[in-house]
């Protein structure tokens, strides 16, 4: 870890406390307070952000991913600092996230969101033909010391009183699939772990595309069943080599009450030419169609969510994913003889997972959470290239001092079947990661999360 990076992050959390004690004392809204008097106009734009800054280490020490996910080696790193500006629909449903019961609005209304990103997080959220050749985004060391900045969303939405009420989201966006988030936002936002499953990283960040939002079912009195549509260049990509469009089709079901949340959540497309290891950037999946001798390679992801609130204080959360590509290129380079050759242009393969998370609230500002993960891949992530398969336990407590305050420890153990070592390399080295020289490891980090 760099000198000056302890430096930067100590000078953060100087920040964190100055801010802490001399900013006017927020509200019981954890964002939005220290843009108050900008927040107070007529268009109902609000501007909000926040800071993430953290310690980690295992047992081993060094390189952390793939078992922490974005975290990359052991520190102390800055995360994330993020300023959104954005304006809201007023609408009977919330675009990637479903219908929420209440009349339909019968004005038409627009909004946008426009989300700017610093940290060592960044690497996964740049888009290629965008971010990604951006000075401070040149790829380093591989190592949380290296910090990027993108554009992380942009994009407008229109609300439209048709069809029971409908939302259209036009440019660059957060997925709409899987269950957890990147962004480190308060709750209830799904920010629950510092770390993410395995089934998170093989999905994508974000889309340049449309997406539309609307009811099937949405009586008063009954369950809701809404869906979302979408056409998008691929995975983390605003210029996508082979010219095809992704489609996005998600069902999102809520019980009468809101006490179980049902999310199928999908995504089909050309997955050729769509990775790009000069910068690191764009599908984490690579396929090559010069190799594959075939322009059309197609991908598949899937989500399947159930939660469950069983009261005020507990809840659980089940996801099942599926995926699948076709002459995926690190399924035959790193999982086949002869080693590190493509021998067969890519190989046909599959992953599958399902993870399990429980979350009890002690009260308002305490809370803990333990998740179970399991996950059997082919190996075609860069970041797990190796076939086998992967476990994990991840437990963690909560604390909000302040609403505007998060403080987070966590702990974290996986370990490995197959006939590799995924983790502990010795070296920051670039992805795929293929030095690794252990089966299992055990991480720990302390994350505190600043809202303004």
């Amino acid at each position: 870890m760099k000198k000056s990076t302890h430096i930067r992050s100590l000078m953060l959390a100087m920040l964190f406390a100055h801010a802490t004690t001399h900013a006017e004392e927020p509200a019981s809204e954890p964002q939005g307070w220290l843009f108050k008097s900008v927040n107070e106009n007529d268009l109902d734009i609000k501007v909000t952000g926040w800071v993430q800054a953290s310690i980690a280490d295992s047992n081993h020490g060094g390189q952390l991913t793939p078992a922490t996910i974005f975290r990359r080696d052991d520190g102390v790193t800055l995360d994330q600092a993020a300023i959104m500006v954005e304006k809201k629909v007023e609408s009977n449903i919330v675009s990637r996230v479903g219908a929420f019961p209440g009349p339909m609005p019968q004005e038409f209304d627009w909004g946008f969101n426009i989300t700017g990103m610093y940290g060592a997080d960044n690497f996964f959220f740049r888009t290629y033909g965008l971010d990604d050749d951006w000075g401070s985004n040149k790829v380093g060391n591989f190592g949380s010391s290296d910090m990027y900045a993108t554009l992380t969303q942009a994009y407008a939405e229109l609300y439209l009183p048709v069809l029971g009420g409908s939302n259209l989201m036009v440019g660059l966006f957060h997925t709409p699939l899987i269950n957890e988030i990147g962004f480190a936002l308060p709750a209830p936002a799904p920010t629950t772990f510092y770390t993410h499953p395995y089934s998170f990283i093989h999905g994508p960040a974000k889309h340049v595309g449309a997406l539309w939002s609307s009811h099937i079912l949405n009586e008063p009195g009954s369950a809701t069943l809404s869906y979302e549509l979408g056409a998008v260049r691929g995975h983390n990509n605003l210029q996508d080599p082979n010219k095809d469009w992704d489609v996005i089709a998600n069902l999102r079901w809520r019980s009468k009450d809101f006490s179980t949340w049902v999310d199928f959540e999908n995504i089909f497309g050309n997955g050729a030419d769509d990775s790009f290891a000069k910068c690191g950037c764009g599908s984490p999946i690579p396929a090559s169609s010069e190799l594959a001798k075939d322009k059309k390679l197609n991908r598949y992801q899937s989500y399947l969510t159930v939660t469950k609130f069983l009261n005020p204080k507990n809840s659980v959360t089940a996801e099942a994913s599926y995926g699948y590509q076709e002459k995926a290129l690190l399924a035959d380079v790193f999982n086949a003889e002869p080693f590190g050759v493509p021998a067969n242009g890519g190989k046909d393969a599959s992953w599958q997972g399902i993870n399990v998370s429980y979350k009890h609230n002690f009260n308002p500002q305490l809370s803990s959470a333990i998740r179970a993960e399991y996950f059997d891949t082919d190996g075609v992530h860069v970041l797990v290239p190796y076939d086998g398969i992967y476990k994990a336990v991840t437990a963690n407590m909560t604390w909000n001092p302040k609403p505007y305050l998060r403080v987070r420890p966590e702990i974290r153990y996986d370990w490995y079947s197959g006939g590799s070592k995924p983790f502990a390399s010795p070296h920051h080295t670039l992805p795929p990661l293929i030095n690794g020289t252990e089966d299992d490891q055990l991480s720990y980090s302390l994350d505190l999360t600043f809202f303004f």
